[in-house]
């Protein structure tokens, strides 16, 4: 049997342990990490660190090099209104057939509405607006990415009179002066709960990209207390009567087809946001800018997510769990800070943090989004939106992640053989492939070992030595060693049964028995692969034992006092011997009713135990079965059953009688002392009935008289048993109880089959 273990490899290490014997100045001494290459410029790092003053702190990040095939996005799932988890935010993706690879979460949010409390940039337009200035991330659509402060100033322009827009897709308010528009973004409906001025546009030029400008006409002008529809492509402008009256006038007098001009530009920053493809921002501040950590960051240990770019480019995607004693304690925003910078980052943000901590990735060689950190709620909290890797990559039929059965044994006897079978097979772009292609296996031989492998990966092993089959792609290889030997250092036999060791066997003086050996080769103690057509098996010509090729061994007592049992491979050969245990009882007889009359039939031959476990039993309680009483009673009646070898056996379950009993079977059946059923079978394993038995006894014997049976439950016994057990009953063969019962149809056990013997046997010698 080869047993297995898997084995992955790609072209950069996929899932590399580090050591634990790195520190980090900021977070302690590193105590265990590893990481994973996933692909598309990005990989995914997990390191675990001790500290005398805080315990354990776990960080997950992943590293990524902006790059086409793997780009960077803000995800909020269907609608800027309502939260969804990170798991929620992957499925819609993977249901909009977006690819995510890695996600972390982004944004603060208000835990009412689930509305972000910052910028949002999706697709390189707004996706949400806030009033004022505040440190934000962009990506490019390269996937570069900047951190800059970020302001948006907006407005709504009717015949030369301009009002400004506070807000883009925020949840509107009463009380408030603002303006707010709503796009078919932000939801079904505008969630207000308050009297407030609606002005429904259609956009007739334009979008919503930075720095930029669209053109509406107006469709309506209302008041109306509570939440409308937002119809799809419409965008929809709200604000509360007794907010800013400059900004009521104007939108309280628009009427329809009237023509509206919406304004955008960006204020604050360094960076060109119009080059910005997707974005967030954070109220949570910035972490380093220009390569010097800031100051005033607030106190305490929590949870932590937060995202930097080093000075090459690289974005550092970054989490550290907390408040969870003996796994992770949590860090201070001067902590993060410095981890960050520790990491290399020149520019860092903090992100949305404590329970809304999480960082997910769909790892190679799998389809499926996981949450790999612990969230410190112990369960993913719904948060506004999250920034997300977006696999790219195209379908390439170039294996690159591979999974094979387990192998976990490389120790092979020659002559075995081996198809390697790859279980899961990805290609560079992280897609199932059907099947392992594109692959060459090849065979180097060290020492006297000859094995050979052909193009689809079947192994033949030959010689001794070691045997490295190397299996290369263009962006997968790998190597499989194994160890061969022609010779083993020792052969064991195993009881196939138990799984025991046998060194010795031994069967009962009269008995017989069949055992399943299975032969395994070792060298230094190591058991090697092998099949079991290799191994010869042999007997010594004693006729006591006779073993198939599979080691299927039968024995049987034949008065030859012994023998022995032996198997070859290699050149190496285990003997096993085999005795004749003398009995004079059987375990099981000891105060049994039957002892005599069972110990005298053994000493006869006409029956035979069992060995269970090393020991000879009788079971005398137990029923006896078809085959078993046509045997004891053929041996009883000395009948020769070679001169019946030709005679036909035509039951139709004839192929179910056990190979032992058929010459019995057929010499019984022969001489019509045993019968069939009437539906044309003899059902060999099917116990006897005491009605059954008595038959075939008076078949067999001479009586003149027949008597009459007066038995309590004569009525009982079948019309073709009523003459044998007449006979039987007059030639004091067989008895009532003591309650005048003869139980015809019960079921006869092998103690009372071995006292109708004897007392047979008394008949036919006169005692």
């Amino acid at each position: 049997m080869i047993k297995r273990i898997k084995i992955s490899a790609v072209p950069l290490m996929l899932c590399l342990a580090l050591g634990t014997s790195a520190s980090a100045d900021v977070l302690g001494t590193l105590s265990e990490n590893w990481q994973t290459d996933m692909g598309g410029g990005a990989v995914y790092k997990h390191n675990v660190f001790y500290s005398d003053s805080v315990g354990n702190q776990t960080e997950n990040y992943v590293e990524y090099t902006p790059n086409s095939e793997v780009v960077p996005v803000v995800v909020n799932g269907a609608s800027v209104y309502g939260k969804r988890t990170i798991s929620s935010a992957a499925e819609y993706m993977q249901q909009n057939n977006l690819r995510p690879l890695i996600g972390i979460n982004g944004d603060y949010f208000s835990s009412k509405t689930g509305i972000p409390m910052g910028y949002t940039i999706i697709d390189g337009e707004i996706y949400s607006k806030e009033s004022g200035l505040q440190d934000a991330i962009g990506f490019r659509e390269d996937g570069t990415a900047f951190i800059d402060k970020l302001g948006i100033d907006a407005s709504l322009e009717h015949n030369g009179t301009k009002i400004p827009v506070q807000y883009i897709n925020k949840w509107p308010q009463d009380g408030l002066s603002w303006v707010y528009m709503l796009t078919d973004d932000y939801g079904d409906t505008t969630e207000s709960d308050f009297n407030a001025l609606y002005v429904i546009c259609t956009p007739t030029a334009g979008d919503l990209s930075i720095n930029s400008e669209m053109t509406l006409n107006v469709d309506e002008v209302f008041i109306y207390n509570g939440s409308i529809q937002i119809p799809d492509g419409k965008i929809v402008y709200v604000m509360d009567p007794d907010g800013d009256a400059s900004c009521y006038s104007m939108l309280s007098a628009l009427a329809p087809g009237d023509t509206l001009t919406f304004r955008n530009s960006t204020y604050g920053s360094t960076y060109d946001w119009s080059e910005a493809d997707q974005g967030l921002s954070s109220i949570g501040g910035r972490l380093i800018e220009n390569g010097v950590i800031g100051s005033g960051f607030e106190a305490g240990a929590a949870p932590r997510t937060a995202v930097g770019v080093k000075a090459d480019g690289t974005v550092v995607f970054y989490t550290l769990d907390g408040r969870q004693s003996g796994y992770s304690y949590g860090a201070q925003l001067t902590t993060l800070a410095s981890r960050m910078q520790e990491l290399g980052c020149v520019d860092a943000i903090n992100l949305d943090g404590g329970g809304s901590t999480a960082i997910g990735a769909v790892f190679p060689g799998t389809n499926s989004f996981v949450v790999t950190n612990r969230p410190s709620d112990g369960v993913q909290r719904n948060c506004a939106n999250y920034l997300f890797l977006k696999d790219m990559r195209p379908q390439t039929g170039i294996p690159w992640y591979v999974e094979w059965r387990d192998y976990e044994n490389r120790n092979y006897l020659a002559g075995t053989s081996l198809m390697l079978e790859a279980t899961s097979v990805y290609d560079t772009g992280n897609y199932k492939m059907d099947s392992l292609t594109g692959v060459t296996y090849t065979a180097v031989n060290e020492g006297d070992a000859a094995s050979t492998v052909d193009e689809s990966g079947y192994i033949t092993f030959k010689g001794t030595g070691t045997t490295h089959i190397n299996v290369t792609g263009e962006s997968y290889s790998t190597t499989f060693d194994f160890e061969v030997y022609e010779t083993p250092d020792e052969i064991r036999v195993y009881n196939e049964a138990t799984g025991e060791e046998v060194n010795s066997l031994t069967v009962p003086e009269g008995g017989m028995y069949n055992i399943d050996l299975e032969a395994a080769a070792y060298v230094n103690g190591v058991r090697l692969e092998s099949y079991p057509s290799l191994f010869r098996w042999d007997t010594d010509g004693t006729g006591i034992a006779a073993v198939d090729e599979d080691g299927v061994v039968s024995i049987q007592d034949n008065g030859s006092g012994g023998g022995v049992l032996s198997v070859t491979v290699g050149g190496n050969t285990k003997a096993i011997p085999i005795t004749v245990e003398e009995n004079e009882t059987f375990a099981d007889m000891s105060g049994h009713w039957a002892h005599d009359v069972v110990e005298d039939m053994a000493d006869r031959g006409v029956i035979n135990g069992f060995v269970e476990n090393g020991v000879s039993v009788f079971k005398p309680d137990a029923n006896i079965t078809r085959i078993q009483f046509a045997a004891i009673m053929c041996k009883a009646l000395g009948i020769n059953t070679d001169d019946f070898a030709n005679e036909p056996l035509d039951f139709s379950d004839s192929g179910s009688i056990q190979p032992w009993a058929t010459e019995y079977v057929r010499a019984m059946t022969s001489l019509g002392y045993i019968t069939g059923r009437s539906d044309g079978s003899f059902a060999p394993e099917d116990s006897i009935t005491r009605a059954e038995a008595f038959t075939i006894m008076g078949r067999a014997v001479e009586a003149d008289a027949n008597t009459v049976m007066g038995y309590a439950d004569s009525g009982d016994i079948p019309l073709w048993a009523q003459e044998p057990m007449g006979k039987l009953t007059a030639l004091g063969i067989i008895e009532g109880y003591s309650d005048n019962t003869i139980k015809p149809n019960d079921l006869l056990t092998r103690a009372e089959a071995a006292a109708l013997v004897s007392k047979l046997l008394a008949l036919d010698n006169g005692e």
